[in-house]
């Protein structure tokens, strides 16, 4: 039982910026990981779904304000760009952080 919960721990989600995640990565590239980010709007994103509906690059900033390229194998999320905040959850891969999923954070939801 010791052995499962341990187990369970050692495989848990946790949130990290992006240097965090890259020495996480260098012993453990399948560790899933939580990166709360800020889009980067000055950067290209890419998203063409005549020749890959499954392909979504773009750029984000951590809160430490290191900016990565992240690629999402999705369906680019509805209105991504209107967005302040944006949780990452995936794994950081060599030179881009692979996004299994992605949580947005809209302020106009908590405005009056």
């Amino acid at each position: 039982a010791i052995a499962i919960g341990i187990s369970f721990y050692g495989d848990t989600s946790k949130y990290v910026c992006f240097d965090e995640a890259t020495e996480i990565a260098k012993n453990r590239p399948n560790m899933q990981l939580h990166v709360v980010t800020t889009l980067s709007k000055d950067k290209p994103q890419i998203y063409n779904p005549q020749i890959d509906p499954n392909y979504f690059e773009f750029y984000a900033s951590d809160t430490t304000g290191l900016e990565k390229k992240i690629i999402y194998r999705n369906a680019k999320p509805q209105d991504l760009d209107k967005t302040d905040k944006v949780v990452l959850i995936g794994y950081m891969r060599q030179d881009y952080f692979e996004a299994k999923d992605i949580l947005k954070k809209c302020p106009s939801k908590y405005e009056n």
